[in-house]
């Protein structure tokens, strides 16, 4: 218990611990250092009849399992590593130095953390791109690429997954190392490599999903973690083509989006009467519109006395949501679909034409490509391929109806239940009148149809 507290982070590394139900009565967190602070308090003054003995003890053994790993650590100097971190299905991850895991941004549930999960699913090493952010002001050379690789275990010919370790690693340092590993010495070739803001040859590295990881342009270092899809359109679609990337898509049909802006005025008819310039330079028009607005005003205010007050409140507490309309979005992943390793073509622009050569890096989820540079053939059309979210019109309902999906009805019914609270089930609000304006209104109308007959 001792290497996970806050005071030992320096020696241990900054440590965090997944927001499980460990005890009863331990609150859950989402601020770290404030649930690891309260877990250890717990299990200092309470008995662990009180919490779930083997969550607690998982915890525990990977934390002193890691803190072995991480005295490893210190003894090992590693040029071009910025962090070195270690996640166990315990629910313990521990980042080394400190100051790296300060700006740890991975979900600290092991099992909700996407780095974890597409790690245990596969048996290479998986190299991950910081978020791209076209907002964000943070150079994207100081967030680092994460490589993971799962800790195998055998026992009794069973294999075990408890663990996932890694580094984080220095971009411009892996973009010098890997543009020198490409370079060949004596050569007289009119390529011989992957030289740094090459004029005629652009080398980009891409992982399974197509995001850019590296490229020997300094112009492209700050679109690191973007979809190469609207970096270099041409090219992507073109790997698309030759099966390099496989894609699916899926459809949310319940998003919203902002409202399309009308460009023309429509030419329906208008459900408000608009007056017109006459109207408008008419003494009379203004003083009887002025008396029917305080009309209106008296009478609302003697019948719903709360009613203005609860619009303004009511539009107080509108949330951005309320202004976006119901709408379909697509969003498209791409993926290797097969286990070709070498790939080229020709990227014919009518005017000019591009060469390109892609290989798959072994052990990986990376690609690697060489190819012409995007400066000299700038007649292809440059609309970008989009990955992310965006709106749609949906499938074809032709094409679904070819190709019907069987939806498995459940195995048993579902019986009403006695213990359910149905007292909310439709449910619903008012207004409602006062009681002495009504019958005041209902005297005066009374009062008034009785004189007009007697006269």
């Amino acid at each position: 218990m001792e290497t996970i507290q806050q005071e030992r982070f320096d020696e241990f590394g900054y440590t965090y611990i997944a927001p499980r139900a460990y005890c009863k009565e331990l609150k859950l967190s989402l601020n770290n250092t404030q649930f690891l602070l309260d877990f250890s308090q717990y299990i200092d003054r309470n008995t662990p009849d009180a919490c779930n003995v083997s969550l607690v003890n998982r915890l525990i053994l990977d934390a002193g399992l890691t803190a072995e790993l991480v005295k490893l650590w210190n003894e090992q100097t590693v040029d071009g590593i910025v962090a070195r971190f270690v996640a166990t299905d315990g629910g313990i991850t521990r980042v080394y130095p400190r100051s790296a895991g300060e700006e740890w941004t991975e979900n600290p549930e092991t099992y909700e953390s996407s780095f974890y999960k597409r790690t245990l699913d596969n048996e290479i090493y998986i190299f991950t791109a910081p978020s791209f952010n076209p907002e964000s002001r943070e150079p994207v050379s100081d967030s680092g690429i994460l490589v993971s690789k799962a800790v195998d275990i055998t026992i009794d010919k069973v294999t075990l997954k408890p663990a996932v370790v890694g580094v984080k690693l220095n971009i411009s340092f892996w973009m010098n190392s890997f543009m020198n590993a490409t370079m060949k010495l004596n050569c007289k070739d009119e390529i011989c490599g992957c030289l740094r803001n090459d004029k005629h040859v652009d080398c980009v590295i891409l992982d399974d999903g197509g995001f850019l990881l590296m490229s020997n342009q300094d112009e492209y270092i700050s679109l690191i973690g973007q979809f190469f899809g609207e970096v270099d359109p041409v090219l992507m679609i073109n790997l698309v083509n030759t099966s390099l990337y496989s894609f699916n898509k899926t459809y949310d049909y319940q998003s919203v989006c902002d409202p399309e802006k009308d460009s023309k005025a429509a030419a329906g008819p208008r459900s408000v009467y608009v007056p017109t310039i006459a109207d408008l330079l008419s003494i009379g028009w203004w003083a009887s519109t002025a008396a029917w607005s305080i009309l209106q005003q008296l009478f609302f205010g003697l019948m719903f006395p709360n009613l203005l007050e609860a619009a303004e409140s009511a539009d107080d507490d509108i949330p951005d949501a309320m202004f976006k309309e119901s709408c379909i979005t697509e969003q498209t992943q791409y993926f290797f679909d097969n286990d070709e390793r070498s790939y080229s073509g020709v990227l014919d622009c009518g005017n000019c034409s591009r060469m390109y050569r892609a290989e798959k890096l072994p052990n990986t989820n990376l690609v690697f490509l060489i190819t012409d540079a995007k400066a000299t053939c700038l007649s292809c059309d440059p609309r970008p391929l989009r990955q992310a979210e965006q709106p749609s019109e949906g499938p074809d309902p032709c094409e679904l109806a070819q190709y019907p999906r069987y939806r498995k009805g459940p195995d048993v019914c579902f019986d009403n239940n006695e213990n359910e609270d149905d007292s909310d089930c439709g449910g619903g609000t008012c207004l409602s009148p006062c009681l002495w304006p009504v019958l005041g209104l209902q005297l005066l109308l009374l009062w008034l149809v009785t004189s007009l007959q007697h006269s």
